[in-house]
């Protein structure tokens, strides 16, 4: 598996699809976790092109890894 890839989860089974937006190593089991975006199609929407704005892949884990930190804690 890769960055963009939709995927499921088995314990949800087809129901919900997320995007994997990374990967990391989990430092105390050693794991490999995928960082997950769930695609809700109720929030799926367009935009002209010159409305969108990048958004950097270290500005995104950086919102994705407080998060995960905060729920560990």
């Amino acid at each position: 598996m890769k960055i963009g890839d939709i995927v499921t989860r088995k314990v949800y089974g087809e129901d919900m699809q997320f995007c994997i937006l990374g990967f990391y190593t989990n430092q105390e089991t050693g794991e490999r976790v995928a960082i997950l975006a769930l695609l809700d199609p109720s929030l799926i929407m367009e935009a002209a092109v010159q409305e969108l704005a990048p958004v950097s892949a270290r500005h995104l884990f950086a919102l994705t890894t407080t998060v995960a930190s905060a729920q560990v804690h």
